[in-house]
């Protein structure tokens, strides 16, 4: 009985976090941590590699410690975010079989898809389903990437020959999780539905490091002052997406209108030219409960102007800025460790399809998170709760078929030994 309890909670774990309830989001992943479980101790163990992302911010906190007591717990809060949610998908493998929690993705993006279009109808009218980008606007921002995930489980599942539902359902699901996701008209969604699709067909690219390869060409071409992408109105999603790079690119701000037009890029450059004025400590281990001094006031909120910000829409600057370079390099380490680990099974088509799959998920997760954090702090964010969860399930899984795949090589192997003596 206590096992249907599981899908159900996940399901109003992302329902909350697509209206931006942080503390119920915190609160039942916690509760999904802490409710019994046999094996938790080895489960916990699993997690192990994870919690190192904790280390440079103990150091962080070491250096920053005469800073702010309400900034440092803040940061240290939103620290924890991916190892939090990624823990609670780890021991969420431990009570849920896979059909269920696939499956259960898949509703959550048939259940926030309806939302976001319900909402968007309810502001707009008809009109918002030509025009969901006003409406999205329009009604607060709210949303949560589940039609994203949803969509790339039912494609994935289909890749790999695995069926969830009948053919009928399967059809009218990834309709409906590919409107939802139309609906959403979130930059943010739109990349995690490109990293999946991608995946798609990458598995026939043997080469490991062209992966990694091209996510730096991104950045690199992300950070290069350019007018290419630049877009001539900011009314359609569409503009707003060609403007992406434009938006958050470093450059020259002479004006206020600059500024303004570009606060994120803005934001970003000011965050870089303070850490490159702190000494060789800030350098290494950053500070938790700094903040970055825009030189200017700007207003950020309805009627609030700020002079220092103590968070970033870049999370990577978030990350450098707080913990330094020690913690981008400790990030970059363990996350494309596991893309290379699972890289090498996702792309070798004489693996099961089951380890094939969650390798897949790992990778898709991972750099949708990576690609995101430089637009919306997305490691550290609550919205992208569904991601980190579905990296630490498909984590856990994706261990434990390959321990046991190679656990019955071996005794095929020393069986055969044994009979050949």
């Amino acid at each position: 009985m206590i096992n249907r309890i599981y899908p159900l909670l996940l399901l109003i774990l992302i329902i909350a976090s697509f209206f931006h309830m942080q503390a119920i989001v915190i609160g039942i992943a916690l509760l999904i941590i802490f409710m019994p479980l046999k094996h938790r101790l080895a489960a916990v163990k699993v997690a192990r590699v994870f919690s190192i992302l904790m280390l440079p911010v103990l150091f962080a906190l070491i250096v920053g410690y005469q800073n702010d007591n309400y900034l440092i717990l803040k940061d240290f809060y939103y620290f924890s975010i991916p190892v939090l949610f990624v823990l609670s998908g780890i021991v969420l493998a431990c009570r849920l079989d896979i059909e269920k929690f696939l499956k259960t993705l898949v509703y959550a993006g048939l259940i926030t898809s309806i939302l976001v279009t319900a909402i968007s109808v309810s502001y707009m009218g008809i009109s918002a389903l030509f025009d969901p980008y006003s409406a999205h606007y329009a009604m607060g921002i709210v949303g949560a990437p589940g039609p994203p995930m949803g969509l790339a489980c039912l494609l994935f599942t289909w890749k790999f020959n695995i069926r969830l539902f009948k053919p009928h359902w399967f059809k009218l699901f990834m309709a409906i999780n590919a409107f939802g996701i139309y609906m959403c008209a979130s930059r943010t969604y739109f990349i995690i539905m490109v990293c999946f699709a991608l995946l798609m067909v990458a598995d026939k690219v043997k080469r490991i490091w062209i992966i990694p390869t091209i996510f730096f060409l991104v950045m690199l071409i992300a950070l290069i002052p350019t007018d290419i992408f630049q877009a001539t109105s900011s009314e359609t999603f569409m503009s707003k997406l060609l403007g992406s790079f434009n938006e958050l690119k470093m450059g020259d701000y002479n004006t206020e209108q600059d500024i303004n037009m570009k606060y994120r890029g803005y934001e970003s450059f000011m965050a870089l030219k303070g850490y490159m004025e702190g000494d060789t400590k800030d350098w290494i281990f950053g500070g938790l409960g700094k903040t970055v001094d825009l030189k200017t006031f700007v207003r950020l909120g309805e009627d609030t102007d700020f002079q220092f910000i103590p968070v970033l829409h870049n999370g990577w600057l978030y990350l450098l800025v707080k913990m330094g370079i020690a913690g981008v390099l400790t990030y970059i380490l363990i996350f494309f460790g596991l893309i290379i680990k699972n890289w090498r099974k996702y792309a070798d088509a004489k693996v099961k399809p089951a380890i094939r799959l969650f390798a897949a998920l790992s990778i898709g997760c991972i750099f949708s998170l990576l690609l995101t954090n430089y637009i919306v702090t997305a490691l550290f964010n609550a919205e992208m709760c569904i991601v980190m969860i579905t990296l630490g399930y498909s984590y856990l899984n994706f261990n434990a078929l390959v321990f046991k795949q190679e656990q019955r090589e071996k005794e095929k192997i020393q069986d055969y030994q044994f009979e050949a003596a």
